[in-house]
């Protein structure tokens, strides 16, 4: 059987934005991080941006504005009623950062958000997906 390539780190998406960024300003687009669709039996309950502790710090807002890019995805998430949340996770995975960036997102999160281990980030999306998971 033959041997499927690897990624390599930007190429393909490199090339689109390039692209994309010749269309002009009145065409703008966000090329995000790892965006998760969080969903229970089919039916989504959450847009979470991953981002590693490493990676630029998310600016929802800028000199007192919202940041375009996340209202778009704010208001997508708005539409659906799902929570969005910008959530970094450290590179051993042994905490979370989830920041709720919408109305629905603070019903389950602290506004400035606050580190949690893997453990209660796993029952928080439990919780807010509306599922119980069973202690084994």
């Amino acid at each position: 059987m033959p041997e499927v390539k690897q990624e390599r780190t930007s190429w393909r998406d490199e090339g689109l934005s390039k692209r994309h960024r010749l269309w002009g300003w009145d065409c703008p687009a966000i090329d995000i991080d790892f965006l998760l669709i969080e969903y229970n039996q089919g039916k989504a309950y959450a847009l979470v941006e991953y981002k590693n502790e490493h990676a630029p710090t998310q600016h929802t807002v800028f000199d007192g504005r919202r940041n375009k890019s996340y209202e778009a995805l704010i208001g997508l998430g708005n539409a659906a009623n799902v929570a969005v949340i910008g959530c970094r996770y450290a590179d051993d995975y042994s905490w979370y950062k989830p920041v709720p960036l919408n109305e629905k997102a603070q019903e389950f999160l602290p506004k400035g958000g606050i580190k949690m281990s893997e453990q209660d980030w796993i029952r928080t999306l439990h919780r807010i997906s509306g599922i119980e998971k069973k202690e084994e």
